[in-house]
């Protein structure tokens, strides 16, 4: 019965059975209250005989309301109820001759930003962590957290790997509150700093899979060739990521091709990461803050490749004071400085890496020509890369921050040889050939975030990069009398030059509705403008003849990705990470859509163990033409056309993740991929230029990759390191290749077995090492078989 009238007064208020009569409610009753100390209910009916209204509320919405007091004098019903309810936990609204009570939120909400005290830096992934609930958030791209939690004696805890654990205690919380936390880095303290995995990303407790974040500490103590730090290089120690090349910076990750990366700078995508064709990588660990890796369970904010994501982020600045340091190595020299433009509102921080290559090779030039001198030879040969990063950041107020963000990076490759003889007749031939390579990006955005409220966060940016590859030959000869003026000559010049230009915007949001809830969404636009050239200009006959061939071929197209998620917590055993993309391209009138769903989930069986699994869906509109069985700077970049097909990925992936008391993980992952409209080039193409016909030459097929990942690491301690095993299968099948019969990838890589050691002997002295042992890639031996011809001959 109680529930009945409890139903038949909420129809009431809503207008259905009861319709509101709007005159009425335009009259705006006046009350009169001169009360001290009296219990609610009895309030309640002293305001229904003046207002001519009726209350609506159970009975535990007042109950433990204490005794009221309160004077008013012919004040409207609304303010009398705005002043009668202000301090209590209750709220009201007005339906037609209805009052409606209820119970008001008892939940308030923590947010703000956590930086390095000492740097005033901003944190990424820094975790919030509240241990009476036992739930936790953890800081965005931005620093940026925000928890939601009920009112009264709270009690924070914020850790970060390698900073001093900050605990934080609020009395009686009643309202939402904002905070700017700052952790102490562990070279300020004296005590050990534990520098294990933070609670809110510990793997054994987030949904994602094939996910790593790397710090600039681990980036410079993974030893490497020649003693040059590198986030790819790093990343190679990790199951299911293949180097290509022995000794070289490429990425093949789960049976995937290099060109199948998403490499990101700040939010920015980049084309070409490599310095002297892969040597090293394109990123600076001077100017490194940290890295995101994915390789399954792609969140839906990220798109446009089919095998992993590299997210790096950069260096902010210190805004308290001026550091600058110097490093000599072996092949390059790199100078970083940083400090505040205005102190404690503006910052920046700049990088330069020059590589000494040219330097030290030029004295052993100079003494190989000297002695060539006499055999008419001359050799050209210099190389060097540069990396410039620059960033400036600003914080306007505790809501708002704005940042500038600079890149550029260029190789430069020359070599060749002169010859010049002089006959005894007198006679002067002189023949020249000489080589150049240029290849780099140049990378400027802007951006702002923004903190709209407790629960919303947003991030808006745009930007250009420029992607830009040459390579030239200049071939020369010229013949004559020495002492006659009049020579014949001729000259050929080669050229192949491949640019793009990208021009985007970004927009971000973050929105924590409730503890369980970190909802992203968002939404991506790029105008790409993609120039491949190829010119060739021969002059003979002391250039009286003159032959010109140019190629060129401008294709401009639109690329636009919606996207959202939301990392959702079930309940204490269950959480997920759902989440949808949906991305457009436009090229040559001809418009290509994907719907990407992606899920990831957890099963937490008890604190240290859990059971994972995935699927994600991705897709691709652009791919690297590659001239050679090693991909090198001047492969061309090339949109899908109405011929090709964007290329589709799915894969999914399960495993279990084990974590004891942070001091040692343990996990073993397994996942099947299988790939559409994947790139080959047909049997019997031809190499330069690779854009010309370039349709025409490649052939479309499916791709499969199976196989599972092994990983062990130990966090903490002296000892700190991991082992890995991967064992993987990558095929590919094209009806114009191998007859249409199914083959193994050429980075079908079986086995891989990696294994890094840290031993810290001191402060000042630790001892690195890795060793990997991988199963070489597959090579398709080709041979000829000439039948018995007789007694015929084959020309010299």
């Amino acid at each position: 019965m109680k529930l009945f009238i409890q139903l038949f007064i909420l129809l009431l208020s809503l207008g259905i059975l009861y319709p509101a009569n709007a005159a009425e409610a335009d009259k705006a009753p006046t009350i009169t209250l001169n009360i001290s100390n009296l219990p609610l209910p009895d309030v309640l009916v002293i305001i229904e005989k003046q207002s001519e209204m009726s209350f609506s509320y159970e009975s535990s919405v007042i109950k433990d309301i204490p005794k009221v007091t309160l004077q008013v004098n012919q004040v409207p019903l609304r303010t009398c109820l705005d002043m009668l309810f202000r301090d209590l936990s209750v709220t009201y609204t007005i339906k037609g001759k209805f009052i409606i009570l209820r119970r008001k939120s008892n939940l308030v909400t923590i947010s703000g930003f956590i930086r390095d005290q000492y740097t005033t830096e901003y944190l990424i992934g820094a975790s919030v962590y509240n241990p009476k609930t036992q739930e936790g958030t953890a800081t965005n791209n931005h620093g940026f957290f925000s928890l939601t939690v009920q009112q009264g004696d709270i009690q924070l805890e914020t850790s970060y790997i390698g900073y001093q654990r900050f605990a934080y205690h609020l009395n009686d919380l009643k309202k939402d509150t904002v905070m700017e936390i700052l952790l102490k880095s562990g070279k300020e303290l004296q005590e050990i700093v534990v520098t294990g995995t933070n609670a809110s990303q510990n793997p054994v407790y987030t949904p994602q899979m094939g996910t790593l974040k790397i710090s600039q500490k681990t980036v410079k103590s993974i030893p490497t060739l020649l003693g040059e730090s590198d986030v790819i290089k790093t990343l190679q120690t990790q199951p299911g990521v293949s180097a290509g090349t022995e000794g070289l910076a490429g990425m093949y990750v789960r049976g995937g091709n290099g060109d199948e990366n998403l490499y990101m700078i700040d939010g920015i995508p980049l084309y070409q990461v490599n310095h002297l064709g892969g040597l090293f990588s394109a990123f600076n660990a001077e100017a490194l803050k940290d890295v995101d890796f994915y390789k399954s369970a792609f969140p839906a904010r990220y798109g446009g490749r089919l095998s992993s994501v590299v997210d790096v982020h950069t260096k902010d600045g210190n805004m308290k004071e001026y550091h600058g340091s110097a490093m000599l190595g072996l092949t390059s020299g790199n100078i970083n400085f940083e400090g505040p433009l205005i102190k404690d509102k503006t910052s920046f921080n700049a990088s330069l890496r020059r590589s000494w290559f040219d330097v030290l090779t030029a004295p052993a030039l100079a003494i190989w020509n000297r002695i060539e001198k006499k055999d008419g030879k001359k050799r050209t040969g210099r190389y060097a890369f540069t990396d410039i990063n620059m960033k400036v950041n600003h914080h306007f107020n505790d809501r708002s921050q704005g940042y500038v963000n600079l890149y550029f990076g260029q190789d430069f490759l020359k070599g060749g040889s002169t010859d010049y003889k002089t006959s005894d007749d007198n006679l002067y031939y002189e023949s020249k050939d000489i080589g150049k390579l240029r290849w780099g990006n140049t990378v400027a955005s802007a951006g702002w975030s923004y903190v709209m409220n407790h629960k919303m966060f947003s991030n808006i940016s745009a930007y250009y990069t420029r992607y830009n590859s040459s390579i030239r030959r200049i071939e020369e000869n010229q013949t004559g009398k020495k002492d006659d003026e009049e020579y014949k000559k001729s000259k050929r010049n080669t050229s192949t030059e491949n640019s793009i230009n990208d021009l985007g915007f970004r927009m971000n949001f973050d929105y924590l509705p409730t503890p369980a809830h970190h909802v992203r969404f968002g939404s991506n636009y790029i105008y790409h403008h993609f120039r491949p050239e190829y010119t060739q200009n021969e002059v003979t006959g002391d250039y009286e003849k003159l032959e010109v061939k140019d190629v060129k071929e401008t294709l401009s197209a639109n690329e636009l990705a919606v996207y959202a998620e939301d990392d959702w917590t079930v309940n204490h055993f269950i959480r997920l990470n759902a989440g949808i993309r949906f991305s457009l391209y436009n090229v040559r009138q001809k418009t290509y859509t994907s719907l990407e769903p992606r899920i990831s989930s957890r099963f937490l069986i008890n604190p240290h163990l859990s059971l994972k699994a995935s699927y994600a869906r991705m897709s691709q509109y652009i791919h690297q033409i590659n001239e050679s069985y090693m991909s090198l700077p001047t492969d061309t970049w090339m949109p899908v056309s109405k011929k090709l097909c964007p290329l589709v990925s799915d894969q999914v992936s399960a495993g279990t993740y084990y974590n004891l008391h942070n001091d040692y993980s343990f996990s073993v992952e397994g996942y099947y991929k299988w790939m559409n409209h994947i790139l080959d080039y047909k049997d019997g193409y031809n190499f330069l230029p690779s854009f010309i016909g370039w349709e025409d030459k490649l052939a479309q097929g499916k791709g499969w990759s199976y196989g599972v990942e092994l990983i062990a690491r130990k966090e903490t301690g002296r000892v700190t390191g991991w082992l890995g095993y991967g064992l993987m299968w990558a095929d590919r099948q094209f009806a114009e290749i191998n007859d249409g019969k199914r083959f193994p990838a050429k980075f079908d890589n079986r086995h891989k077995l990696n294994v890094v050691a840290n031993w810290k002997l001191s402060d000042k002295v630790e001892l690195t090492g890795s060793w990997t042992f991988m199963t070489g890639n597959r090579l398709t031996a080709s041979f000829e078989n000439y039948e018995d011809l007789g007694h015929a001959h084959f020309p010299s």
